[in-house]
């Protein structure tokens, strides 16, 4: 079931573009399928930019590793958009973030461009570029939860209760199961809901239950915490833990479902 999620999500990820409902998405080439992942970009009448070599990684992508090797460790980094112009675009914000170069007179810090490109809402991007950006939080979940101020409970420092939309859900992403592709700036955030009603409507048309079956796994109450670099989900499902990052204290966030 989990792999049929990953598929529904890829499915909406590309399809989104391609039915117009966004300017780019992200789509990556590998050594031992890229003629037919270009073929199917060329008959799809789209546009694709190439943007770096990345060596292949597990984990959650949030950086590449650079090289300038292609062989079966390695992937091409790259952009499909539905015009020249939107690809190119995306392609030079990204190249300036990697630069700090300006080209084509886009602004020197460029992560907004490329979340606009990619048909995130404002306020998420803003949200976004505070804490990911300047405060290094690279899985803003407590942030999240703060900023839910209809339904947060601060239990003690650091411990916090949030409901929200399960659609929002990005607690146990690093497991495969979400909705939407970005940090939404709160679990109640009305742009990014809408964002998810077009997005489903895209995934269900891959798999309608492994849609479903996800709902239904974010609309879980679960724990999830860091500490001392890692991030732990208590889930009725699993138990999972992945790569975090320093917090000077551990942090907690109790999720239960509206």
């Amino acid at each position: 079931m989990r792999q049929r999620i990953y598929n529904a999500v890829h499915y909406a990820e590309y399809q989104s573009v391609k039915q117009g409902y966004r300017a780019c998405d992200v789509y990556d080439l590998h050594p031992g399928n890229f003629d037919n992942e270009i073929k199917r970009v060329v008959k799809d009448r789209l546009w694709y930019f190439p943007i770096l070599r990345s060596r292949t990684y597990g984990g959650y992508g949030h950086r590449h590793y650079d090289t300038d090797t292609i062989d079966e460790n390695t992937f091409i980094y790259g952009v499909v958009a539905k015009n020249w112009d939107d690809g190119a675009y995306f392609h030079d914000a990204e190249i300036i973030d990697r630069s700090k170069q300006i080209v084509h007179n886009l602004p020197e810090r460029s992560h907004d461009v490329l979340g606009q490109l990619l048909g995130y809402p404002k306020c998420c991007r803003d949200f976004f570029t505070s804490v990911w950006l300047k405060d290094g939080c690279l899985d803003p979940m407590f942030e999240m939860a703060l900023a839910t101020s209809e339904t947060v409970e601060k239990k003690e420092r650091g411990h916090v209760k949030v409901s929200g939309d399960s659609r929002l859900n990005r607690l146990i992403r690093y497991w495969g199961f979400n909705i939407i592709p970005f940090f939404p700036h709160n679990f109640a955030c009305e742009d990014a809901l809408e964002f998810s009603e077009w997005w489903m409507k895209l995934m269900r048309e891959k798999d309608a239950e492994a849609t479903d079956a996800c709902l239904e796994i974010l609309s879980t109450p679960m724990r999830w915490s860091m500490m001392n670099c890692v991030t732990f989900v208590e889930h009725p499902l699993f138990i999972g833990s992945a790569n975090g990052y320093y917090v000077p204290e551990k942090r907690i966030v109790d999720w239960f479902p509206l």
